[in-house]
């Protein structure tokens, strides 16, 4: 208790009844025995008889006694007085993860009770300043600083509870940058996983522990003419669950699951159906959390290079024809094309085209390696060239260019950037000499060579992301405008035509750039998260109070003891005057 320093002492004030009744009773009258009372005044009337209320008349020392008695008492329990200019000041952390939302067994979030235990601590204590903080994926300071309970608990609406993750580890860190010598309140629903800091750090958690069915993995890839979705659900439990899982598209359901899980097991769903527009739901049915029972699939991206062959070798353009045509990346060069196989030395025509030359010499060397290969480059991913055959003549690499695959001091396929920025590709490669094009890795090469050339496209190389995950965004012009599932639109501007887009939603978003529009869903994919077996309501670690009273709170002691002093003074004046007379 900061104001009463000492509570038990207000058992003294057992002494102020005592008092009163020892002038209750010292102001009766007591019966005497008398043989006449002609000579008693007879003007005043009996307080012990009569019809009429006579009211009770204490002299003054009884006041003043009171008075003391009071006084003493107070100073006994050592009052204190807060003062403003010394309190401490407050930073809370705000656990933004969406398990702050579950609800179990209707009773109410931990997120809605967090608030209304922050309410009740500002009716008891007050603080210099209060400052928020919001422990998301990255933790943030959520508006400015606060100097009243009214501000704070405005503020706290702006709490939504979106993230996939709350780094409240970060999030204290960043309360002690802010202040050394303020108390920290943390809001969660699950306890702290290591030793708090005595005395400074208070943790309130307000979780419940539930079993919880949720989706861990939603994708939908484009194969030829077909899309492959895989849903994978996870029961993070240790009993036995049912739940039903159902794909729609639009009003139609295209799959619908039955699925009894053991504890704590996972199940993936996999099925195809024809590419078409329109987005996927999937749903499973409703529990304790609802933000991992949804995922939206919209239609994978499917990237069509324009290449240009021109090569006059006839073998050699077959060969490199059948490689093309078999990523299915391919589209029709026509008069802008964006990636041009040649044999001549010259750059390829057009502004925006890649070009890949290939050099073929009748004095080719045939190689069997070992071979060099960058692996980190996206031309080698999937490449196995051992036992590869690969007839080349022996050059090194040109100027300014990087070698990707070589064999000892040849170089085999070397990238560069010309002076526009476009890539450059040089494949030093005879067939005669090799049987490179009779495998796997000729297919391959092509398809990750029209997979990167993709990727440098305006527009999003995926459509499909999870709750906190990076979206990199190609834009045609420097504009860029995204609305979210909730309607709310940001502006952003590319730097270097390129922009990061941070979702802070569950739903489907939409892009729009000039006159490109694209739609991508994002997804709540968090398994850790919607694991609430693990939530428990506690208070762990507190402030320290005999600290706050020292420094807060001021005593006001002397001033009692100096009022009771006076009135005892004022009584023992009044007394003397009494018997004087």
């Amino acid at each position: 208790m900061p104001l009463l320093t000492y509570p038990l002492a207000l058992i003294a004030m057992a002494a102020l009844p005592a008092l009163a009744a020892i002038y209750f009773w010292r102001s009766r009258f007591r019966r005497r025995q008398v043989s006449s009372l002609m000579f008693w005044p007879m003007n005043l009337q009996s307080r012990e008889g009569g019809i009429r209320r006579e009211r009770l008349t204490l002299p003054l020392v009884f006041y003043l006694e009171l008075l003391a008695l009071i006084l003493l008492i107070i100073a006994a329990i050592g009052p204190r007085w807060q003062l403003p200019q010394t309190t401490r000041p407050l930073v809370v952390i705000l656990d933004d993860s969406q398990s702050m939302l579950a609800t179990v067994d209707g009773t109410l979030s931990p997120r809605q009770k967090a608030a209304d235990s922050l309410a009740e601590i500002f009716k008891t204590r007050s603080f210099r300043s209060i400052r928020f903080i919001i422990a998301g994926a990255k933790p943030q300071l959520l508006g400015d600083t606060m100097t009243t309970p009214r501000e704070a608990l405005a503020l706290i609406g702006d709490w939504r509870c979106r993230s996939a993750e709350s780094a409240l580890e970060s999030a204290m860190n960043l309360a002690n940058d802010i202040s050394k010598q303020a108390e920290i309140l943390v809001l969660t629903d699950h306890p702290p996983k290591s030793t708090l800091e005595a005395g400074r750090i208070r943790w309130e958690a307000f979780g419940k522990s539930a079993p919880n069915i949720g989706f861990i993995a939603a994708t939908r890839t484009a194969q030829m003419d077909e899309d492959r979705c895989l849903l994978a659900v996870a029961n993070h439990s240790d009993q036995s669950a049912r739940t039903t899982l159902t794909v729609r598209h639009g009003t139609n359901i295209v799959h619908r699951t039955q699925m009894q899980m053991d504890s704590r097991s996972e199940r993936q769903i996999v099925f195809s159906l024809p590419a078409v527009g329109g987005v996927l739901v999937a749903t499973l049915e409703s529990d304790s959390l609802a933000a991992d029972n949804t995922a939206y699939l919209p239609p994978p991206h499917r990237p069509q290079v324009p290449v240009q062959v021109s090569i006059a070798n006839t073998n050699l353009q077959r060969l490199v024809t059948r490689a093309l045509d078999s990523t299915g990346l391919r589209s029709d060069g026509g008069a802008n094309p964006e990636l041009i196989i040649h044999e001549s030395p010259n750059l390829p025509a057009g502004t925006n085209a890649w070009g890949l030359r290939l050099i073929t010499d009748a004095k080719a060397s045939p190689y069997t390696g070992p071979y060099v290969i960058d692996f980190s480059h996206p031309l080698t991913r999937g490449l196995d060239l051992q036992r590869i055959i690969w007839g080349a003549i022996e050059i090194t690499n040109a100027p300014a260019s990087l070698p990707v695959i070589t064999a000892g001091n040849v170089s085999l396929i070397t990238a560069r950037e010309d002076f526009t920025g476009r890539t450059q590709l040089t494949m030093n490669w005879t067939p005669e000499m090799s049987d490179l094009q009779q495998s796997p890795n000729w297919p391959i090469l092509f398809w990750n060579l029209l997979q990167w050339r993709a990727s440098q496209q305006p527009g999003l190389t995926l459509r499909n992301f999870r709750l906190g995950q990076d979206i990199w965004f190609r834009a045609p012009v420097a504009s860029v405008q995204v609305t979210g599932p909730d309607g709310l639109r940001r502006i952003f501007s590319a730097t270097r035509g390129e922009i990061l887009i941070e979702p802070i939603e569950i739903g489907l978003h939409t892009i729009v750039s000039g006159t490109m529009k694209e739609l991508f869903a994002v997804n709540f994919i968090a398994p850790e998260e919607s694991d609430l077996t693990a939530a428990k309501t506690d208070t762990i670690g507190g402030w320290e109070e005999n600290r706050s009273v020292q420094m807060e709170y001021a005593s006001v002691l002397p001033f009692f003891v100096l009022g009771a002093l006076a009135t005892l003074l004022s009584h023992a004046w009044l007394i003397a005057r009494q018997k004087g007379t």
